[in-house]
């Protein structure tokens, strides 16, 4: 006999006293109950362990009363009664949700959100100023302005100053780069601007001065590098340098500065795009029958990636708009004409005559391809725009060691080129694909044993994307039932190559992966849009203008619900 029943038998044999009503018959049943952290902080919890509210927030989820013992008991029941699924199911996936969020809006606010995603920071650098305060733990909140206020990282760096191998040291030559950007400028100003050309001409010279390059240039090899690792660091010079690269370089790295910084850039922004984009040297790549893979021609090339990357980021919807449907084709096309989607580093493999300056030009030229698919399944993904490139063009190789491509200490570059050069040529893209697909395991055990860098499978994982946005397309014509059954069991290898490179991966890697160390929450979508396939109406989320469609559907996989 319950408390409870004993209790209604006391009512009912006694005199009652007051108007107190006869206690009802409670329910039977377990009592869902809230976790310690949502009762501290008065937030609704899903009554899980953990529950989403702790996942998002990174909190250690407990239940520290003896009735929620209990219940927790018979919860970790029902957990082993689960479907196989219910760790995809309770996965964190704070990037995608904080990334596509709509709150956050401004330029500053999304590049400090793809530069903010180290391993050593990963799990505060999504939190905003709210969640931060909403830290029950003082340790958690000691951690989390330590990496806020100290670079871990730079006790890392050797005692030479980077900025000298920039040639950022020598100020006399760089009043001479600082004129050849300006003087870039100054037609387009003029002609955008009409009469107050010389007035933001005037403040254009105190935002691109010398001083201002130095700390742009400086904090776009230390942040935006991350998130756009096709330009070789150490063999870099501002003044051997295309004054468009450098224009569009400081204006990244402008972003990352300061909040006011970044206003200043994207009011540059729309200039720079209609001189790399309209200018002669781009329309020359696409004009000539066979255009050469000269430096001039990749520099212009790099300099409309980067220019693509700050214009789609910003909240306007014509510009978004623009860079889907004209700038990027025009990328695409690009690529094409530069024949980049064949490109593969041959160096590696010929150990007889490794050369290095050959090794990173090839390393770039398969980093800016590998880039290119990325930005094109990044629109896939997050505005359901249709794939440009395909999987039968992407013979191009995965990106490579990034320890040998991305130090700037000479006295590495001996150990890390033999590390290099004892590795088997480079496989491409097609290739991987091809074995994460195929029925039999032996040729994907094979490819388990081959180092991959974190770059690389990302690219492979926004491949997969797009091949799912092709078939849910044809979905509504044909049955698709095996393709979709191949594609789950790439998922499923894809996440064992991903379990082995993150675990032997060394911190510096994780710490310039930016934020492709994320990728497994895409890996998580993918899983739950082939369980859901109907999930995403193509008709309603086609091409949309912004992430809110695609913020809202991660909500609904979650199992959120919207706020009334």
């Amino acid at each position: 006999m319950t408390p409870r029943d004993v209790l209604r038998r006391h009512f009912r044999s006694c005199k009652r006293i007051g108007s107190n009503p006869t206690p009802s018959k409670g329910k039977k049943g377990r009592k869902r109950k809230a976790c310690d952290a949502c009762v501290e902080s008065r937030t609704q919890c899903d009554g899980e362990l953990p529950c989403e509210t702790c996942l998002q927030r990174g909190l250690k989820c407990t239940l520290s009363r003896k009735g929620e013992q209990n219940g927790k008991a018979r919860h970790n029941q029902d957990e082993r009664e689960k479907p196989e699924d219910s760790d995809i199911n309770r996965m964190p996936v704070r990037f995608l949700l904080n990334y596509t969020n709509p709150a956050s809006r401004r330029l500053y606010d999304v590049q400090q959100m793809l530069v903010g995603c180290d391993k050593d920071q990963g799990k505060y650098a999504s939190f905003g100023k709210a969640e931060m305060c909403n830290f029950d733990s003082t340790t958690e909140q000691w951690m989390g302005l330590f990496y806020l206020f100290i670079d871990t990282a730079a006790l890392e760096k050797s005692d030479h100053d980077e900025s000298l191998m920039y040639g950022l040291a020598d100020t006399v030559e760089l009043s001479h780069t600082v004129s050849r950007i300006l003087g870039l400028m100054k037609h387009a100003l003029k002609s955008q601007f009409n009469n107050k050309g010389q007035f933001t001409m005037k403040e254009a010279g105190t935002f691109f001065s010398p001083t201002n390059i130095t700390l742009f240039i400086k904090a776009f090899f230390e942040h935006s590098y991350k998130n756009t690792r096709f330009i070789h660091k150490a063999s870099f010079n501002v003044h051997t340098s295309s004054a468009q690269l450098l224009l569009a370089m400081a204006l990244m790295g402008a972003i990352c500065v300061s909040s006011q910084d970044a206003s200043s850039a994207e009011g540059y922004s729309d200039v720079a795009e209609h001189l790399i984009f309209d200018g002669s040297e781009f329309g020359q790549v696409l004009n000539t029958d066979d255009p050469s893979l000269t430096k001039a021609n990749m520099e212009i090339l790099q300099a409309a990636m980067l220019i693509a990357v700050i214009q789609e980021s910003r909240d306007d919807a014509t510009i978004k708009r623009r860079i889907r449907v004209q700038r990027f084709p025009a990328l695409v096309c690009a690529a094409r004409t530069l024949r980049l989607t064949q490109t593969t580093n041959d160096a590696v493999g010929d150990t007889g005559s490794f050369k290095l300056d050959r090794y990173f030009y090839k390393e770039s030229l398969v980093r800016a391809m590998a880039w290119l698919y990325l930005m094109d399944s990044h629109l896939v993904i997050y505005y359901r725009n249709p794939p440009q490139f395909k999987v039968a063009e992407a013979c191009f190789g995965l990106p490579q060691d990034e320890e040998l491509y991305d130090t700037m200490d000479p006295s590495i570059w001996v150990n890390a080129s033999q590390n290099a050069t004892s590795h088997a040529p480079t496989i491409t893209l097609k290739s991987v694909i091809q074995r994460l697909m195929e029925r039999d395991d032996t040729r994907f055990e094979e490819l388990l044993s081959q180092p991959c860098t974190l770059f690389g499978l990302f690219l492979v994982l926004g491949s997969l994307h797009c091949m799912f946005f092709d078939l849910q397309a044809l979905g509504t014509c044909v049955d698709l039932s095996g393709p979709f059954g191949s594609l789950d069991v790439a998922l499923d290898r894809w996440k064992k190559m991903w379990d082995v490179t993150y675990t032997t991966a060394r911190p510096s890697d994780m710490r310039q992966s930016g934020f492709m160390v994320h990728a497994l929450e895409l890996w998580w979508l993918g899983k739950k849009l082939i369980q859901k396939p109907s999930t995403i109406c193509l008709d309603s989320a086609l091409s949309v203008n912004s992430t809110s469609i695609f913020h809202q559907m991660i909500r609904e996989l979650k199992g959120f619900h919207p706020l009334q």
